[in-house]
């Protein structure tokens, strides 16, 4: 059983002196609520944005008064908790309920731990310690997945590349499917070759859609050590593709139904509720992920920091 001081003075070396001891009139009890994912992790609102690449916490805390003499609820009574970080905000649904209960929101964009404590006299409350680290998404994610192409795939003759120190198929490097279009693919040996520059203007087909690259002698390529993403090199099946006004970038986060994933990548098809999921090379990878039920769903997502 847990010990609340209610009082407390001090002594000194006067004999026959008296310790005068102020009794608090109520205790408050604090607790974390249940949230509608089952358990008492923050919440990230569906209208929050990330600032400085900082996600918004939201953390419902219930506190309970009750009276010291009889241990009996106080009801219709206002009063305000506090966190010793200046940069949280405590939001209160106003006056407790007939049972002595009301909820206070914390509100903030800093994790690590805090203490909160009340100003409000007359009321005993023991520091209640909190750290913030992970936290649920309030709104679920459409889940997809992209990939970028592998020579194997395709069927062009051998051609030279402005960079590249191999042949490879020619519409490996300059179709509308290839390197050209997706700016990274995997070739046969193994190695992957990027577009160094935009060269601009597409043949089209006889519906109009881009074929093949219109001036292919403009483009410039080089070999790399893998496939860059716009915040990290990518890990197939690990790394994924968000929106930094929704996700961190860097940050971790568990898929329900994939697991742990890292936002290493954006795109501008990316928009705020989206997360592409990184496949790897080739048809193969994406005709797999096709029948494993997750593409196309919608998923909920829990942060669980930055990775770096």
């Amino acid at each position: 059983m847990s010990e609340v001081i209610v009082g407390q003075a001090n002594t000194n070396l006067t004999p026959g002196s008296v310790a005068a001891v102020k009794i608090d009139d109520y205790i408050c009890t604090l607790g974390l609520e249940e949230n509608e994912f089952g358990d008492t992790l923050p919440i990230i609102p569906t209208t929050a944005r990330t600032e400085r690449n900082k996600i918004l916490y939201h953390l419902r805390i219930k506190a309970t008064l009750t009276r010291q003499t009889d241990g009996s609820p106080v009801p219709s009574y206002k009063f305000s908790i506090r966190s010793n970080r200046a940069s949280d905000r405590i939001e209160s649904k106003g006056q407790t309920n007939a049972q002595g209960e009301v909820t206070f929101t914390l509100v903030t964009r800093e994790p690590g731990e805090l203490e909160l404590t009340t100003p409000t006299v007359g009321i005993s409350l023991l520091p209640f310690s909190i750290k913030l680290q992970q936290a649920w998404y309030e709104s679920p994610f459409l889940i997809t997945g992209y990939n970028v192409c592998d020579e194997s795939d395709f069927s062009g003759q051998l051609v030279e590349g402005k960079g590249l120190d191999e042949k490879h198929k020619d519409d490996f490097l300059y179709g509308a499917a290839g390197v050209a279009m997706q700016g990274t693919g995997k070739t046969t040996q193994g190695r992957y070759v990027r577009l160094n520059n935009k060269p601009g203007g597409w043949q089209t087909n006889k519906k109009g859609s881009p074929e093949r690259l219109a001036n292919p002698s403009a483009a410039e390529f080089a070999y790399a050590s893998g496939v860059h993403g716009k915040y990290d090199d990518l890990k197939e099946n690990y790394s994924i593709a968000v929106d930094k006004a929704v996700i961190p970038k860097k940050a971790k986060v568990e898929i329900d139904g994939l697991g742990e994933r890292v936002a290493d990548d954006s795109g501008g098809a990316i928009d705020l509720y989206h997360i592409d999921n990184f496949l790897g090379s080739g048809k193969a990878v994406v005709k797999t992920w096709l029948k494993g039920g997750i593409n196309g769903t919608k998923r909920r997502v829990k942060y669980l920091g930055n990775s770096k």
